[in-house]
């Protein structure tokens, strides 16, 4: 699976208002394929959204670990 078909298998749980336009504006830009950074991190093709999808997974690991936090 491509980190962008990650990125939006996960999104696809999302229900608020304003996520079709928000995935409209997604798909226009070059989210799924700009770097996350110039010259630092991830500062590669694809470098952004891989990026997004391990800030996601420290999320979810800190709430394993500190479920408390989920209520804030």
């Amino acid at each position: 699976m491509t980190n962008r078909e990650k990125f939006i298998q996960l999104c696809a749980k999302i229900d608020r208002p304003g996520k079709a336009e928000l995935f409209e504006w997604l798909e226009s830009s070059d989210f799924f394929t700009a770097p996350a950074s110039a010259k630092y991190h991830s500062s590669y093709e694809g470098g952004l959204v891989e990026h997004s999808l391990n800030v996601y997974d420290a999320l979810v690991k800190l709430l394993t670990i500190y479920p408390e936090l989920e209520r804030i």
